[in-house]
């Protein structure tokens, strides 16, 4: 609608200034023309009692040509002629001529002025001079009234402010008219284009019409119709890959839980021994009511040892939707490397933790201990016997690789840096693909890593890696500091 008024007004201002500016130039040129006319007849009018006036002056003197120019000035009703003597200036009070001018006026070129009367009337002052055997004996004044053409001009002058009237009533015309029929109709579809914007696909555009603004809002409701279709099957689409990352996840979760059997079984042979030594020894009815209850707590007590170790290795493999907490980085650290403690001594490989620095975050902590499982568990393959894991926590400030022109930020940093026989150079590149590895067959599934990174790019951090072969490798965690 605002369009509409604008293209409007201005068409409507063009109208007006031409139609003004053509009515000024029309009524200046038919005035210059009149002139022109009136001098032109006033000159043949001259010219025609020229030979008149000369002859009646040579044969009855100055009052016979006074006479004739009074017979011609009778016969002439719509002008007013009378005789000027040369030199008397007093008998013309009205014609301001310059002396200079009146001298050397002459047939071709007569003396002109344009006055106004003391009751407003304009006239044209034309002075015919007169000569008598070379001398200047008079001038023939000619006084034409200018009311017709001041008459002309009010009347033009009205016709143009008539036009104009009628166009800017035909121009408010033109704006109610494009109101209804066009700015109306152009605020639904703003409207419409803006729930669209929103995300708001429902209720069509009704634009009756059969014209171009009509067919708009149809494609617009064709597009919106599409819009909506493709946004529920991108929907579907991020559900169903959702749901498959979740899958790969709690897969490679499983697949690491797979791998701490071994070693589990191996931590919990103890404490079953013990148990199965003093069971014995109480069913032998030999030990004294001490001996048997000392026997109940140390069977107690290992039993509570088994129980943990198994309910750890239940929550890691355990599936659960994503779930942000404050968690304290170093505890979290500290869980993993206690459930992966008989792993690392089944293969003779020390886990170090150095101490903390990093405040309680933000994350999911089952998310990230399955990441943290990951890096340590490839960490202990790639060792040899006797090697050494050292894992650190620190906070650090910086900003992502991929954008080093973004705003510097805090980030907590888990790495884990083993000394074992590192990672080529051909194989860095494909290190987070999926079902990429460089282990035995049977050893890995290449998932690991590819979840790993997916899990933390999820968080808004990222892994750096940094290795050599044969001297071992570095992977480093970054995860941004949020609050709760």
């Amino acid at each position: 609608m605002k369009l509409t008024a604008k293209l409007v007004g201005i068409f409507l201002l063009g109208i007006i200034l031409l139609t003004g500016l053509l009515g000024y130039w029309t009524v200046q040129s038919e005035y210059e023309q009149f002139k022109q006319i009136k001098s032109e007849n006033v000159a043949a009018l001259g010219n025609e009692v020229r030979e008149t006036i000369v002859v009646a002056w040579k044969t009855e003197g100055q009052l016979g040509a006074i006479k004739l120019v009074r017979d011609f000035a009778n016969r002439h009703q719509e002008m007013i002629i009378r005789w000027v003597p040369s030199g008397d200036r007093h008998q013309t009070p009205s014609a301001e001529v310059p002396k200079e001018e009146l001298e050397i006026a002459t047939t071709e070129a007569m003396a002109t002025v344009q006055i106004r009367d003391s009751q407003g009337n304009e006239h044209y002052m034309l002075y015919y001079p007169i000569d008598i055997e070379h001398d200047r004996a008079g001038y023939v004044e000619f006084k034409v009234p200018l009311e017709d053409v001041a008459q002309y001009i009010r009347m033009t002058t009205y016709r143009t402010i008539s036009i104009l009237i009628g166009m800017l009533l035909c121009g408010v015309a033109v704006v109610v008219a494009g109101v209804s029929i066009v700015g109306r109709r152009l605020d639904k579809l703003v409207e419409k284009t803006k729930r669209i914007a929103q995300g708001d696909f429902s209720q069509p555009v009704q634009i009756k019409g059969n014209d171009e603004i009509s067919e708009l809002g149809t494609a617009l409701n064709q597009m919106s119709e599409t819009l909506e279709t493709q946004q529920r099957e991108l929907q579907e689409a991020s559900s169903a890959r959702l749901s498959a990352m979740e899958q790969l996840r709690h897969v490679d979760r499983l697949k690491t839980v797979g791998r701490l059997a071994s070693g589990i079984a191996h931590e919990l042979g103890t404490p079953l021994n013990v148990v199965s030594g003093r069971a014995g020894l109480i069913a032998s009815n030999r030990l004294t009511e001490e001996e048997v209850k000392e026997s109940a707590i140390v069977i107690k007590s290992e039993s509570d040892r088994m129980a943990a170790i198994i309910r750890q290795l239940l929550d890691f493999a355990r599936r659960r939707p994503p779930q942000r907490s404050i968690v304290q980085p170093r505890e979290l650290v500290s869980t993993v490397i206690n459930l992966l403690q008989p792993l690392a001594h089944q293969r003779d490989v020390l886990l170090e933790l150095s101490e903390s620095s990093a405040m309680p975050t933000s994350l999911d902590p089952m998310q990230i201990q399955q990441v943290v499982t990951n890096l340590i568990v490839n960490a202990i393959h790639a060792s040899s016997p006797g090697g050494t894991i050292r894992v650190s926590i620190i906070s650090t400030k910086t900003s992502p690789p991929t954008e080093p022109n973004f705003p510097e930020r805090n980030y907590i940093s888990i790495c884990v840096e083993d000394h074992g026989i590192g990672i080529s150079e051909d194989a860095m590149p494909h290190l987070f693909d999926p079902f990429f590895t460089t282990k035995e067959v049977g050893e890995g599934t290449g998932l690991g890593l590819s979840v790993s990174y997916g899990i933390v790019e999820d968080h808004g951090g990222w892994i750096d890696v940094q290795s050599k072969l044969g001297e071992g490798s570095r992977f480093t965690i970054y995860l941004p500091e949020q609050d709760a």
